[in-house]
């Protein structure tokens, strides 16, 4: 071996031997975790400029020593806000619980919260909620509904558009009453997007004056003037009208009804405007306080269901020989009828579109 040649393997040997010996001085630690999973508590819905106090629980440092916590709104802050130190202070040197205070923007859409847990020697623990920015009324969040021409009223300043259906007047919108039933996902900000659900029993009184729960009477003259031909028995499946009555409408952006071939294109030729809001199973209700001043407890065990599958209207009409139950109506996304069906009057919640004889 020539000498070049011997001097080339040393130093090899000796680059190999040099990684070696820098591995084992560089074995990585990996840092102990904090004790429990971060969690963020913030309401699923706010309008438009709400400003929401966001709170981080589940971590706790094993030592009892202080945890810091820091924050970001995607995709609107660009940076990450420390809300506190491990010390306990916030960035000005105040007491501080680590929370924090934003005022979301206008914009519709849905945001994404972040926040990181932190204290020294430990590994971060990190989680993520979702805000959804929302807006009320014929202008707001659901979109793609043409109420030009329509008659209009008003119920404790929301706007309620009108169409007639023969000699019926119909509510073009879901009703949302205040002080009875509940908003989807206990959001009062959704409200006078989707309208409230309701019990039969709450259901039966939030009409304004002059106005009721449509029978099944009152049903059947829609599916007519929607084209259903033939007469058809009380209380039973209406088939061929869903197109006639459904809104092809969307919710921020996004189509509500699905496009199914059976049912074909949505034409809301009757401007019934009909909206997949779903249903809701009530639970027991309760006089729990309201700890959330987003939130609505009527129901604290409340499961909401069916959103942009299903649109559930109570009729005015109870079923015979079972006083616990009411017919109501209702659409499915890929389904091209209108069905009925029996609810409990205390457990079962649906929306209302009110109805009154012509003017």
């Amino acid at each position: 071996m020539s000498l070049r040649k011997l001097n080339s393997a040393i130093l090899a040997a000796m680059m190999i031997l040099a990684a070696v010996s820098c591995n084992d001085d560089d074995d990585t630690q990996v840092s102990p975790s904090l004790n429990g999973s971060l969690r963020i508590t913030v309401p699923a819905f706010v309008g438009p400029e709400a400003v929401v106090n966001m709170k981080h629980r589940g971590v706790t440092h094993p030592e009892g020593n202080g945890i810091g916590y820091y924050w970001k709104v995607s995709p609107v802050m660009t940076k990450s806000d420390t809300t506190r130190l491990e010390n306990g202070l916030d960035k000005d040197g105040k007491e501080s619980d680590g929370h924090f205070t934003y005022k979301f923007p206008d914009s519709l859409g849905t945001y994404t919260i972040s926040c990181s847990a932190f204290a020294s020697g430990y590994a971060t623990s990190s989680g993520k909620a979702y805000i959804e920015v929302v807006k009320g009324g014929i202008d707001g969040s659901i979109t793609g509904i043409d109420f030009s021409g329509s008659g209009a009223i008003t119920i404790e300043g929301k706007t309620y558009p009108v169409t007639r259906i023969g000699g019926t007047e119909w509510l073009r919108r879901n009703i949302a009453t205040a002080g009875t039933g509940l908003p989807y996902q206990n959001c009062r900000a959704m409200d006078d997007v989707l309208g409230r659900y309701y019990s039969w029993e709450e259901a039966v009184r939030i009409c304004p004056q002059g106005w009721r729960l449509p029978t099944d009477e009152d049903w059947a003259e829609l599916a007519k003037a929607a084209g259903a031909s033939g007469e058809h028995e009380k209380f039973q499946t209406i088939p061929g009208v869903a197109a006639a009555i459904m809104g092809d409408a969307e919710f921020n952006g996004t189509r509500m009804w699905e496009y199914w071939p059976e049912v074909g294109e949505i034409t809301d030729a009757q401007k019934t405007s009909m909206i997949p809001a779903g249903f809701v199973t009530l639970g027991s209700r309760s006089e729990q306080e309201k700890v959330d001043e987003y939130k609505e407890y009527n129901y604290p065990n409340a499961a909401f269901k069916g959103i942009r599958e299903y649109a559930v209207f109570w009729t005015g009409d109870k079923v015979e020989g079972d006083e616990g139950k009411a017919y109501y109506r209702y659409l499915i996304a890929d389904q091209p009828d209108l069905m009925i069906s029996k609810g409990d009057i205390n457990a079962f919640g649906a929306s209302v579109r009110c109805v009154r004889d012509a003017q």
